[in-house]
C-alpha cells in the first residue's frame, strides 16, 4: 500500500535534513545529484518539489519553522528586543550564511513568481507574527506592534542582504544599535 502523497514529501524533507542540514543541497547539486546522494529516483524529488527551486523552498520553509520553533521556546514572556537578539544572533550565525544566500535567491524568484513560491511566501511573516506578539507584551497597540515588527523584520533582513553583499561591513554593530533604538513603545 502505497503511503500518502503528504507523508511521502515529510519523508524526503527529514532525508534531506539528514544528509544536507538545515542549509539543505548546495547551489552546485543538481536535482539527479540530490536524488543520488537521498537514493532515490530524481523524478520523485519533482514529483513533491517540482524542480530544484521548489526543492530548496521546502528546505528553507522547514528549517525555519524549527529555527522559529526555537525562537518561540526562547520564553513566552521574552520582551520585543530581546526578542530582536535571539532572532538576529540566530540568523547572523555564520553557520547559516548558505542559508541566508539561499533565502533571498527564493525570495527574488517569488518577486517573479509568487504562484510558484506559495508555500515559501505563505510563511515568510512568521517572525513577524512573534514580534507582534512580544511587542504587544511591552504595551504596543495593537497597530504600532505590527508596524515594529514589520520595521525590525525588514531591518534584520536588510542588514543580513548587506552582510552577504559587504561581508567586511559591521552588520552586527549596526543591528545592536537599530534593535537598541526599537526599546519603547511609542508616546
Amino acid at each position: 500500500m502505497r503511503s500518502p502523497v503528504g507523508e511521502g514529501r515529510e519523508r524526503l524533507l527529514q532525508a534531506l535534513f539528514d544528509e544536507f542540514g538545515e542549509n539543505g543541497p548546495g547551489a552546485n547539486l543538481s536535482m539527479r545529484q540530490v536524488a543520488e546522494r537521498l537514493d532515490v529516483h530524481h523524478t520523485l524529488l519533482t514529483y513533491h518539489f517540482g524542480s530544484r527551486a521548489g526543492l530548496l523552498a521546502a528546505v528553507l520553509s522547514e528549517a525555519r519553522r524549527r529555527d522559529n520553533l526555537v525562537i518561540a521556546a526562547t520564553g513566552p514572556e521574552v520582551g520585543f528586543v530581546p526578542l530582536c537578539r535571539t532572532i538576529w544572533r540566530v540568523y547572523s550565525n555564520a553557520a547559516h550564511r548558505d542559508r541566508t544566500r539561499a533565502f533571498f535567491h527564493l525570495v527574488g524568484l517569488a518577486v517573479y513568481e509568487p504562484d510558484a513560491f506559495e508555500e515559501f511566501v505563505a510563511d515568510i511573516d512568521d517572525l513577524a507574527r512573534l514580534l507582534e506578539d512580544a511587542a504587544l507584551r511591552d504595551g504596543f497597540t495593537p497597530a504600532d506592534a505590527k508596524q515594529q515588527s514589520l520595521i525590525a523584520v525588514a531591518c534584520m533582513r536588510g542588514l543580513l542582504l548587506q552582510g552577504l553583499l559587504t561581508p567586511d561591513a559591521e552588520i552586527d554593530a549596526a543591528a545592536e544599535r537599530f534593535i537598541t533604538s526599537l526599546a519603547a513603545p511609542p508616546a
